[in-house]
């Protein structure tokens, strides 16, 4: 049995356009020390999947079917009551832009303390002394120091490795990091990813990286789901999807990489623009922008087409 299991989740947003289809019928698992990336354009449903698996979803959204699944618990008929003890203590999340989620008006020590206080129940003596230590766990350079500042006061890196403090306070067991190397330059970028693996390899965490960056997954990630649209469009072993894309979206994603493009000539773009999510297609998502496109794309949403465990593909090109 997964750690964790969600199965044909779908989540509404309800907009002044209409309802909106911010992730649909998504599968995926996450397993002990193992990482799992979902990669995407921006708007693709990587975060708001993220943030149906911690129940934070934003006002007007909606878990509308499918489960999510905690070693066999369903988590989305769970009473707030009983959800908010598993967040921090068995799942956690990593945030974008550190600036923002952290409270700036908060030191940090006292940002690092509240799921000691909240969860483990230990008094401030105890929980100042366990931030420390975390905020030394994860490089905060002189955290005795540092415990007292306000987060302006610190670098970009530095807010992320608190916002991993944060994170890891509880030891959880499955780690979200949605896109934790925004903003930073490329020398930081790489230390979040490796203390963020590091830890994942240490601890046994299960870990879900949602990212649009090709490099970081081919790096760092065991298994990949490329979203378009709200959807999974392809699964697979990341080394084989890397090498061998089997969906057109995913060719283009790689196609139009930098290093993969030809010395002197353009960059290489995938044409046209996501659909909106208020009115999207009955055929496939991709159909308009896909140079591999027939009749029956633009009619009928393909199934999925399954090459092997854990690999999968959802285009009619595999399956007619």
């Amino acid at each position: 049995m997964s750690l964790l299991a969600l199965h044909d989740l779908t989540v509404t947003l309800q907009t002044p356009s209409g309802i909106l289809y911010a992730v649909n019928k998504v599968a995926l698992q996450l397993e002990p020390g193992r990482t799992v990336a979902l990669v995407g354009e921006s708007g693709s449903g990587k975060s708001m999947t993220a943030r149906a698996i911690m129940g934070l979803l934003p006002p007007g959204g909606t878990i509308e079917s499918g489960s999510i699944m905690l070693e066999g618990r369903e988590l989305t008929t769970l009473p707030e009551t009983e959800r908010r003890p598993l967040r921090g203590n068995r799942i956690a999340m990593i945030f974008q832009e550190p600036m923002t989620s952290l409270n700036p008006v908060l030191r940090i020590g006292d940002q690092v303390m509240e799921p000691l206080l909240l969860h483990r129940r230990l008094d401030k003596q105890q929980a100042r002394l366990q931030a420390i230590d975390l905020l030394r766990q994860v490089g905060v350079a002189s955290p005795e120091q540092r415990i007292s500042d306000y987060p302006h006061q610190l670098s970009g890196g530095q807010r992320q490795r608190v916002m991993i403090a944060m994170a890891l306070a509880c030891d959880p067991e499955i780690l979200i990091a949605d896109e934790p190397t925004t903003a930073l330059d490329v020398t930081i970028q790489a230390q979040i990813l490796e203390l963020i693996d590091q830890l994942r390899r240490d601890k046994g965490l299960a870990l879900l990286l949602i990212t649009h960056d090709l490099g970081i997954v081919a790096q760092r990630a065991d298994q990949v789901h490329v979203m378009y649209a709200g959807r999974i469009v392809e699964s697979g072993p990341a080394q084989a999807l890397l090498t061998r894309p089997l969906h057109p979206y995913t060719k283009g994603l790689l196609a139009s990489l930098p290093e993969n493009s030809l010395p002197g000539q353009p960059l290489v773009t995938i044409p046209g623009h996501p659909p909106r999510l208020t009115g999207l297609p009955t055929g496939c998502p991709f159909s308009d922008r896909c140079p591999d496109a027939k009749s029956i794309c633009e009619e009928q949403m393909p199934a999925d087409y399954r090459l092997s465990p854990g690999r999968t593909v959802s285009c009619w090109n595999y399956l007619l």
